[in-house]
């Protein structure tokens, strides 16, 4: 299978987890729903009931879909690192730009939207935490992240392990040649589950993206798994598969009711990894699901993806405030995040690629003397388009 197919279908998988997280975030208008996700009751109509108790969930399953992210982003730049032209010199300064430059555009728009009037009268939970204000020592830490976020753009808290993580990848890429892919696999889901149990995000967060280095390392052997698993019946097979997915990553919620959030989440955890790597595997080799995800318009909202992950939180808090309904915020919020998100990708994501790809040409280049900077940026920019920028958006609740 091409190369190219397999990133395209993993771009289309990031743009409708990204699009879950923006619904998640405008349905969490509702007083009902949002009590039930800050550990409350759902009232007890069949819909309310549905979308938080059973696999319909993931339909605004922000937690879940940010596990997919990291996995998918441990995935990506595995792949990255055995690619022929990977080089660390040249790694480092452009991942971190990649990453910081839409981080400071998302803080400034964040920063421009709560300018403007927030009087909407609500009882939801979730608007209620809400800050009215983006005080100069939260914006620092939000333009650092390292040390923590201020949660006035929630969102942001993944990045903070997206750059932790890739400032570990080589620790990473050398703990998938000194061990067997799979024994990684395993060892971080069981650090992942013991860090949800303890309340250690460092532990429960970090390894999930292990889980995707250890697909990657394992990718040819899952290969040949999937094409006998799927010789004969592979309709049936795949059906079977994306249904057990959907039920290992909703199992917090088809637990909570019964056992409690504390329970829930120590329970829960390593299915909802496991889910999350199975949906992977599935976006590549699933021929079905595969041609959902590489469909143009799918494939559109991938590559918009990271901005519409930065940008939709505020614009939903805004227009929350201005129709006071949750219906109605749903249906002019995430169309208006897309649309933002779009302009975002040309003025802050796009250049930001520009930028990574000339400073990784020009380390490239005072690495290994003798080339010409300009002449390896247009002869690197094929691949790394395919593999480097290709990552997955990043997203999160608070």
């Amino acid at each position: 299978m091409p190369v190219a197919n397999r990133l395209s279908a993993l771009d289309g998988l990031r743009g409708i987890a990204a699009l879950v997280v923006v619904v998640h975030h405008a349905l969490l208008v509702s007083p009902s729903l949002a009590a039930a996700y800050f550990g409350g009751d759902v009232q007890e109509t069949p819909w309310r009931i549905a979308l938080v108790y059973t696999p319909l969930h993931l339909v605004w399953g922000g937690a879940e879909a940010v596990v997919v992210f990291f996995v998918l982003s441990g995935f990506v730049l595995a792949r990255a690192v055995r690619s022929r032209s990977f080089d660390w010199f040249s790694y480092f300064p452009s991942r971190i730009l990649r990453l910081y430059v839409p981080v400071l555009g998302a803080v400034a728009f964040g920063f421009a939207v709560l300018l403007l009037p927030h009087d909407g009268a609500t009882t939801s939970p979730w608007l209620l935490d809400r800050d009215a204000g983006y005080p100069f020592h939260d914006i620092v830490q939000d333009i650092t992240l390292l040390g923590g976020t201020s949660g006035v753009v929630s969102p942001l808290w993944t990045l903070r392990w997206e750059i932790i993580f890739s400032l570990l990848l080589p620790v990473a890429a050398y703990a998938a040649r000194l061990i067997p892919a799979w024994v990684l696999g395993v060892a971080c889901i069981a650090l992942s589950a013991v860090g949800a149990s303890q309340d250690v995000a460092a532990l429960q967060y970090l390894p999930v993206f292990g889980v995707g280095v250890a697909i990657e390392g394992e990718w040819d052997r899952i290969g040949a798994v999937v094409r006998r698993m799927t010789r004969r019946g592979g309709a049936f097979v795949w059906a079977g598969m994306l249904l057990l997915a959907a039920v290992l990553l909703s199992m917090h919620w088809e637990l909570v009711g019964l056992l409690g959030h504390a329970a829930a989440v120590t329970i829960a955890q390593a299915p909802i990894v496991i889910g999350a790597g199975i949906l992977v595997i599935a976006a590549v080799h699933c021929t079905t699901l595969r041609r959902v995800l590489t469909w143009r318009p799918v494939a559109w909202l991938g590559a918009v993806s990271f901005s519409l992950y930065l940008v939709h939180e505020p614009i939903v808090i805004l227009m929350a405030n201005v129709t006071d309904a949750m219906p109605w915020t749903l249906l002019t919020a995430v169309p208006l995040a897309v649309a933002v998100a779009w302009v975002f990708w040309l003025i802050a994501e796009r250049p930001a690629h520009t930028l990574a790809r000339r400073v990784r040409a020009r380390a490239t280049w005072v690495a290994q003397p003798g080339g010409d900077p300009v002449q390896n940026a247009h002869g690197e920019q094929r691949e790394h388009e395919r593999i480097d920028e290709r990552e997955p958006a990043h997203a999160g609740m608070r």
